[in-house]
C-alpha cells in the first residue's frame, strides 16, 4: 500500500528529558556540598566527630558527588523528530550535542520493554536501535500507558 502525504502529520516528535532530573539533582547535592565543605574549611571542622573521621565522611561525600556528577551528566537528553521520510536524532548533554540523520527505511522498530526501578516498581521504555548501532530510550517512566503511547505513535509513523 502507497503511503500519502496527507496520511500522517509532516512532523512528529518525541522527547525524552528525563536526563534533565538527574542534572538538577546534581547541580543541586554539589551545591550543597560545596556549601558545607566552605562551612567546614571556615569553622575547622564540625566538632562532632575527631578531625580525620569528619575529613573522611567530607571525601566521601565528595567521592559519591563525582561518581555522582559522572554518572547523571554522561546521560543525554533525546529528541527524536520524523519529518516525511527523514529521522533526526538529537542527543543533547549538558556541554554537547550529537545529531544523527538517517532515511526512515534505514529505522528498525523500537522495543518495548519492562524492567524494576531501584525500588522494585514496574518501569517502562521504547527503546530505538539506530543504524549506527547506538541505542536511545524515545520514551521512559512508570506510567505504562504513556509510554506504550509513544511506541505505538512511532511504529504507526514508519508504516
Amino acid at each position: 500500500m502507497a503511503r500519502t502525504a496527507s496520511a500522517h502529520p509532516a512532523r512528529l516528535e518525541w522527547r525524552n528529558n528525563m536526563a534533565v532530573v538527574g542534572w538538577v539533582f546534581m547541580a543541586i547535592w554539589t551545591g550543597m556540598l560545596v556549601l558545607f565543605t566552605w562551612l567546614f574549611i571556615r569553622e575547622g571542622g564540625f566538632n562532632q566527630f575527631s578531625p580525620p573521621v569528619e575529613i573522611g565522611i567530607m571525601a566521601l561525600f565528595w567521592l559519591f558527588s563525582v561518581g555522582g556528577c559522572r554518572f547523571f551528566f554522561a546521560m543525554p537528553r533525546v529528541q527524536v523528530t520524523i519529518v516525511l521520510s527523514e529521522v533526526v536524532v538529537r542527543e543533547r548533554w549538558a556541554w554537547r550535542l550529537r545529531e544523527e540523520r538517517f532515511s526512515l527505511r534505514k529505522l528498525a522498530a523500537p522495543v518495548f520493554s519492562e524492567e524494576k526501578d531501584s525500588d522494585g516498581d514496574a518501569y517502562f521504555k521504547s527503546t530505538l536501535t539506530l543504524p549506527s548501532g547506538r541505542k536511545v530510550d524515545i520514551a521512559e517512566a512508570h506510567d505504562k500507558k504513556a509510554v506504550q503511547a509513544a511506541h505505538d505513535r512511532l511504529i504507526a509513523a514508519m508504516t
